[in-house]
């Protein structure tokens, strides 16, 4: 008998509703989405639907933010809005909501040489910290982002044509081809050994498994964040305030400032590179086209006797 989602208490309302939904999205999407509804299932679950102000939602806001990002926020509350919708409660509730604003500008940082090494010199001498070593150099040698990179599959890994495949975002056919240089390779070796040796046996298993509780793992879910481990890598380091998607920047930066790669190239390999990234290396691009014409030679016409 289907129950109403504004009879129940939010987190079976939450379930029900998911389960709805999940013939619509991706494996991606539905993985995000289950975690969403569980972290604001922690938060709104005594109550019913009908039940939550926007008084609760800002709680909710304030509360978040002492953990993760704006972006983050907005997109927890959006499928918070999307069960409202369903309930037919969204409309009375939306004059009194307000998204958290993202933050303005590009906030990527690029590592220097000495800070590269620095910090994978300082990730990889801790073993409770390989997970997110392995996670790092595959990130910063691909231009793979966080989770772009934590949600690779063993069907995404080719050794032998030493490359792997990204999926990108909600369209599933949209898939990145990005070959593997030699410490990507070795990287995407060791976390295969990895994956195999916490359970890994079929294709759509993933390469970072989710760690279900001390020594217990299971491959068909992926690692959610290494955000705890990161954190220590970077105070390690001493590089504070470096994201995990600074990898993906770093990789980008590196791209575009070599003359030899054509800015297609750069966005086959990274996928969306912002306009002001483009923009700010254009003088690179630019004196490798300059060379490309210099590179033009006619024969002067004869001259008439």
């Amino acid at each position: 008998m289907k129950v109403s989602l504004a009879a129940v208490l939010f987190p079976e309302a939450a379930a029900q509703w998911l389960e709805t939904r999940k013939a619509y999205l991706s494996d991606v999407t539905y993985r995000d989405y289950s975690i969403y509804v569980k972290t604001l299932g922690a938060h709104f679950g005594p109550l019913r639907l009908p039940e939550v102000t926007g008084d609760d939602i800002r709680a909710y806001q304030k509360m978040r933010m002492l953990k993760v990002g704006a972006s983050q926020i907005n997109k927890e509350c959006s499928v918070l809005q999307q069960m409202l919708k369903r309930a037919g409660l969204w409309t009375q509730l939306a004059p009194d909501y307000q998204p958290l604003p993202l933050p303005k500008g590009e906030r990527g940082r690029a590592l220097s040489d000495s800070e590269y090494l620095r910090l994978f010199r300082t990730a990889q001498a801790n073993p409770n910290w390989e997970a997110a070593y392995l996670f790092a150099v595959i990130s910063v040698n691909t231009s793979a982002g966080p989770k772009e990179t934590r949600t690779l599959r063993l069907k995404d890994v080719d050794l032998a044509g030493r490359t792997i495949y990204i999926h990108e975002g909600k369209n599933q056919y949209r898939v990145r081809q990005i070959p593997l240089n030699q410490e990507a390779y070795q990287a995407t070796c060791r976390a295969l050994e990895r994956a195999r040796y916490l359970g890994d046996r079929l294709p759509e298993d993933y390469l970072f498994p989710f760690c279900v509780k001390r020594n217990c793992w299971d491959p068909a879910r992926s690692q959610t964040t290494f955000r705890k481990a990161w954190r220590e890598i970077v105070a390690a380091a001493e590089l504070p305030g470096f994201r995990m998607y600074d990898l993906r920047h770093t990789a980008i930066t590196n791209i575009l400032q070599s003359p030899e790669v054509s800015e297609e190239t750069a966005k086959s390999i990274a996928g969306h590179i912002s306009v002001r990234m483009l923009q700010h290396y254009s003088h690179v691009r630019l004196e490798a086209k300059r060379k490309a014409v210099e590179a033009i030679r006619w024969k002067s016409p004869a001259k008439r006797a």
